[in-house]
């Protein structure tokens, strides 16, 4: 029983720094990975059961509708989060302005969800789901602003159940509705269902906050929470332009197959960058508070090993997922997809570039230097669109793939130079063990293949082999993990 009692301190507690980030990056893990493992099992079943043209249509909507969605937040979620985490005083006030501004967004990208967004489409199918899209888009909206209060008050087990309920609902409803329906639509209602589950155990748990929008809306908040919030919803606005911009120009050179044979692939990559997302998630609370103090050494600190962190996942997934990529893709959407096997072999390489970008981001933000970003997301943006008109009519969904590489070259180098104008820090010192590891790891399974591995055991076999080389060679991030979790004991 004693055990018992220090887990359940260690995990619902916030005691010292390093145990509240594990505490946190804990509840991400298991909110983020763990649910989104789910949520696997209902793209993949989708994915087999739709056909490549019918899964085409679903991601073209809402890879279409995502354009607008951008437009339900503008940054409002995270300032909410930096100021409940900077001024916890005032934190009914800012939650009860930010909702009433929230609920003003939403109001007015449903509308422009359902009467603007059709007028794009060049795909007739998808024109009567983007209704639809508008209140899922709502729901999904009112879910995160409730975890964006959770993680200002880092308590991420409550936004990790909130994200838990929503996809262990969609895999239910998923497989029960597509079973009897298997259309695209039948799929866009699963997802309507499972987000509306976690809006509503969202608004359940904050009631208390809920009912006292009307008494603590503060109407000289609003001014200071849309200055700080519009810079970061320019970046969103462009951010979210760059990860369906790709999907909307296929449409437009190719057609719904080949939009299937890329966001395949793409579904693969974007559930990697969960990982990061997580502990970048996680620190951003603790790395303002330190700024916020004026504290530099701390802020170093910890930012130079949520770096290293990013980077020693990131090294093996892209060198383990170009050598094993066309099983993989066989293995998990049938043999229908394997075309999207030559697009996945590029983008396995973004998290060398999305995974560092995300702390980056994260820590100019923390500084209140987020206006600075916006003309290298333009940059990155204006690159990606050049890059996809030239490539795509070339080389299809491979010269899309290409053209991502290219824009994020461009804007994570340029935040990367930005970061380092602020205060100086390290990267390079921290990586030759993982150079090596992924070195190994990559020969390892390379040869396993060519022996006819089954692709599963290849993965968790090159996994095993590449963290026994880290240990061998003394990794110290392996030793922070250990330390972060020792007070379990």
């Amino acid at each position: 029983m004693k055990i018992i009692s220090k887990i359940k301190n260690f995990l619902f507690n916030n005691h010292s720094v390093r145990q509240t980030v594990a505490k946190n990056t804990f509840w991400m893990a298991a909110g983020q990975i763990g649910s989104r493992l789910f949520r696997a099992l209902i793209v993949i079943y989708a994915a087999r059961i739709l056909g490549a043209a019918s899964y085409g249509v679903f991601s073209y909507v809402v890879g279409l509708a995502g354009f607008f969605t951008v437009l339900t937040d503008l940054g409002v979620k995270s300032t909410l989060t930096r100021e409940v985490s900077q001024k916890p005083e005032k934190a009914d006030s800012y939650f009860a302005t930010a909702f009433w501004i929230k609920m003003g967004l939403l109001v007015i990208t449903a509308l422009l969800i359902i009467f603007v967004a059709p007028l794009f489409s060049r795909i007739e199918a998808a024109k009567a789901l983007i209704p639809f899209v508008a209140l899922l888009t709502t729901f999904d909206a009112l879910r995160e602003f409730s975890s964006a209060y959770f993680r200002g008050k880092e308590k991420m087990e409550l936004d990790a159940l909130l994200i838990i309920v929503a996809n262990v609902s969609i895999t239910i409803f998923g497989f029960v509705i597509l079973t009897i329906f298997p259309t695209a639509k039948a799929l866009t209602m699963t997802y309507i269902l499972s987000a509306g589950t976690g809006a509503l155990l969202g608004v359940y748990i904050l009631k208390d906050k809920f009912v006292k929008v009307f008494k603590y809306f503060r109407k000289k908040l609003v001014k200071p929470i849309l200055k700080a919030s519009l810079p970061i919803a320019f970046l969103g606005i462009l951010g979210v332009f760059m990860l369906n911009i790709d999907i909307v120009m296929l449409g437009f050179y190719e057609g719904a197959k080949e939009i299937g044979f890329y966001s395949a692939s793409q579904k693969i990559v974007n559930l990697l960058y969960v990982i990061p997302s997580i502990l970048a998630i996680s620190t951003f609370p603790t790395i303002s508070k330190f700024i916020s103090k004026k504290n530099k050494k701390k802020t170093r600190e910890l930012f130079e090993k949520s770096l290293t962190s990013s980077l020693l996942v990131a090294f093996p997934l892209a060198a383990g997922g170009a050598v094993v990529g066309d099983q993989l893709i066989t293995f998990i959407y049938g043999a229908e997809y394997l075309p999207s096997a030559s697009a996945f072999f590029f983008l396995i390489l973004t998290p060398l570039l999305v995974f560092p970008g995300m702390f980056i981001g994260n820590y100019i933000f923390a500084h209140d230097k987020q206006k600075k970003i916006a003309p290298m997301v333009v940059a990155g943006a204006v690159i990606n669109i050049v890059l996809n008109a030239l490539l795509i009519p070339v080389w299809g969904i491979v010269g899309c793939a290409l053209a991502t590489i290219g824009a994020q070259i461009v804007y994570n180098g340029a935040i990367l130079w930005l970061a380092k104008k602020i205060d100086h820090f390290e990267i390079l010192r921290y990586l030759p063990n993982v150079l090596v590891g992924t070195l190994a790891m990559g020969v390892a399974i390379l040869i396993l293949k060519l022996l006819g591995i089954h692709v599963l055991i290849n993965i968790f076999l090159g996994i095993g082999i590449y963290f026994l080389v880290l240990y061998l060679l003394g990794e110290e991030t392996l030793g922070e993990i250990k330390k972060s979790f020792s007070g379990i004991k």
